[in-house]
């Protein structure tokens, strides 16, 4: 069984992705991209949280 995500949110709440279901893969692959447009700061990551992906980014482990 995969898992999918339909949900993926910022740590702090607000929604970084809503839409059809995505692989963890593909999670990773859509944030890679985003990185690579400067939507989204290096360092990034997705972590699993129950069973919803949380982005984390640097400016949420500086506090």
């Amino acid at each position: 069984m995969t898992l999918a995500f339909r949900h993926i949110r910022h740590s702090d709440g607000r929604a970084y992705y809503e839409g059809r279901p995505l692989t963890l893969a593909d999670a990773h692959l859509m944030l890679n991209d985003d990185i690579l447009r400067r939507a989204v700061r290096p360092g990034a990551y997705l972590r699993r949280e129950r069973s919803e992906l949380v982005l984390v980014t640097d400016a949420d482990t500086e506090h």
